[in-house]
């Protein structure tokens, strides 16, 4: 008889839903402690860490090629990796991972908290919240509601303040629109990029010779995804994969474009 294989979450589901004579469980959504631990030794140690990690726990490969690559070229050390003042007995200034118990949950332990809003904005009247809301679904079938027209008519009717969310923006017509509301007309516009699309909105700005005066009215400022951290104190940030904006407080748009 062969000696007892352990199995990891992934993995045990994966033979279950496989084999049609196992009944079905029921759906787990506790944390994943061996996807922890494998990515923790790939942040650590590489990909040959993250490949003994998943042999030692029984898991399948859960991570893509690229999603590896981005992990390995975002991963940041930890804060006492820095030299600390006054030389090495100083200690790390900042988490001490060894001082948390083994049962924290990094990923979530790791979230930063969320920027003040701009308290003018906060104080603005909101009439949606007065309205009736309602919902319309487009698709890119429809040729009568083109989605770029869509955008681009909704920031020409904004009269007050109008927030973009953009993993990346590069669409030249639509940046002439968005400047239009700010300079012309006096909207308040904010424009949330990912920091990953930061160098390519910088390199539009600088191809259409857009400089800091022209954009007195526009903020522009980047997000990152949710920080992973691992116990040892390396961490990397997700991504934003997200696209919406709103307009005055009333209309929200989001989609795939």
């Amino acid at each position: 008889m062969s000696p007892f294989r352990h199995l990891g979450k992934i993995q045990k589901r994966l033979e279950d839903v496989k084999n049609q004579w196992v009944r079905p469980a029921r759906a787990d959504f506790s944390n994943h402690e061996s996807a922890r631990l494998a990515t923790d030794a790939l942040l650590d140690g590489g990909f040959e860490a993250y490949g003994r990690a998943l042999s030692q726990e029984g898991e399948v490969d859960f991570l893509s090629s690229e999603e590896v690559q981005y992990i390995r070229a975002q991963a940041r050390e930890p804060p006492c990796a820095l030299d600390a003042p006054g030389g090495a007995e100083a200690g790390p200034q900042g988490l001490d991972a060894c001082s948390l118990q083994s049962g924290t949950y990094f990923p979530v332990a790791s979230e930063v908290s969320e920027p003040a809003p701009m308290l003018a904005w906060a104080a603005a009247e909101k009439p949606y919240l007065k309205d009736k809301s309602s919902a319309t679904v487009y698709f890119q079938t429809d040729k009568h509601n083109n989605i770029r027209d869509l955008v681009r008519r909704c920031i020409s009717r904004t009269s007050q303040v109008l927030v973009i969310l953009m993993d990346e923006f590069t669409d030249v017509e639509i940046f002439c629109d968005i400047l239009e509301a700010a300079n012309k007309r006096g909207v308040c516009v904010c424009v949330l990029l990912d920091r990953g699309g930061v160098r390519l909105f910088q390199e539009m700005c600088d191809k259409v010779r857009v400089c800091d005066s022209h954009l007195k009215n526009v903020s522009v400022r980047s997000v990152a995804g949710v920080v992973y951290c691992a116990k040892s104190g390396r961490k990397f940030a997700g991504q934003i994969r997200e696209k919406f904006l709103i307009s005055d407080w009333r209309v929200v748009l989001c989609g795939s474009y």
